[in-house]
């Protein structure tokens, strides 16, 4: 199996390119131990800003959710193996915030889980496909070599593969 610095490029990279395709910028992605006060330590972080929006209505959410469950997804396809972000232990942060963002489209935990697996599903298959892989496996690529890529980096891969 490949070390996790790999691991979590292929991660945060997966973060980085669906919350692009959602309509986020992209203002950095970076390997390495990573955490402040308001975020627990971490080896690697995806900063998305979504501009002025209404953090209450469903298509954010749902761009919200999407992208912090893209991480685990990216990994997953890497890997080759479907594991569950809320009990696989590098993911479980991905998913509580995941859960915890779902609360305002199912409040009911049970229903909330389903459509959050489900998402899961959606993604992974349209994550496997190209251009989206592609993508994931550029802005890796790139994540392993330079270990820090900001907004202008990401922005010029990120348009070569998925425009």
């Amino acid at each position: 199996m490949d070390d996790e610095e790999t691991l979590t490029a292929y991660h945060e990279a997966g973060h980085a390119v669906i919350g692009y395709l959602l309509g986020g910028r992209i203002e950095s992605v970076c390997l390495g131990d990573v955490g402040d006060d308001e975020w627990p330590r971490r080896f690697g972080d995806c900063r998305v800003n979504w501009g002025p929006v209404d953090p209450r209505a469903d298509w954010q959410l749902q761009r919200e959710i999407l992208t912090l469950l893209a991480g685990p997804v990216a990994e997953m396809i890497y890997r080759g193996e479907k594991l569950h972000p809320a009990v696989f232990a590098p993911w479980t942060e991905d998913w509580r915030l995941a859960f915890e963002r779902g609360a305002g489209i199912a409040a009911d935990p049970r229903r909330r889980t389903r459509a959050l697996e489900e998402l899961i599903v959606h993604l992974h298959g349209r994550m496997k496909a190209d251009p989206c892989w592609a993508a994931v496996a550029a802005v890796a690529d790139q994540l392993l070599a330079h270990e820090f890529l900001e907004e202008d980096a990401l922005s010029d891969t990120l348009a070569f593969w998925i425009g």
